[in-house]
């Protein structure tokens, strides 16, 4: 009779300890790691250009501006890691352009800033950046990383 109650026993502290290690994987984290894809940022951006851009360029244009835009701001934070980094600023646009004007590619200057507006957005609502900088502001920034402020 106790080898029942022992087994009986040792079965219920299995139960108990599976129930505690599934409550305890279930449980969601406040500040959990947030992850950028490109290709998810291409399926929000692509929809939401403007229809004259739509007109233009389209999903593989967005993944190729998106992607030296990336290549812009890893240089930019591996350069000097106390700086601002500002998505969508006048200097990405400005490398985007020549990136891509080196690959064959004439974008619009306005097409290339409105594609990053577009991923800031998104990368805003993931979570992963803070609001929008003012314009004021960003030419703060831009005039102090340039040495004139």
């Amino acid at each position: 009779m106790a080898g029942l109650f022992l087994a009986l026993g040792l079965l219920l502290l299995l139960v108990v300890v599976g129930l505690a290690f599934y409550w305890q994987g279930s449980i969601r984290l406040p500040g959990a790691a947030i992850a950028y894809g490109v290709e998810d940022s291409i399926k929000y951006i692509t929809p939401r250009l403007s229809e004259p851009t739509q007109k233009i360029i389209g999903a593989r244009s967005v993944r190729r501006i998106l992607e030296w835009e990336m290549k812009y701001l890893q240089e930019v934070l591996d350069s000097a890691e106390d700086r601002t980094v500002v998505l969508g600023g006048d200097r990405a646009v400005h490398y985007v352009l020549e990136q891509t004007a080196r690959q064959g590619f004439d974008y619009e200057p306005a097409i290339v800033a409105e594609v990053l507006e577009l991923q800031a957005e998104y990368m805003a609502s993931i979570g992963a950046i803070a609001g929008p900088v003012a314009d004021a502001d960003r030419r703060d920034i831009e005039q102090r990383e340039a040495g004139n402020g």
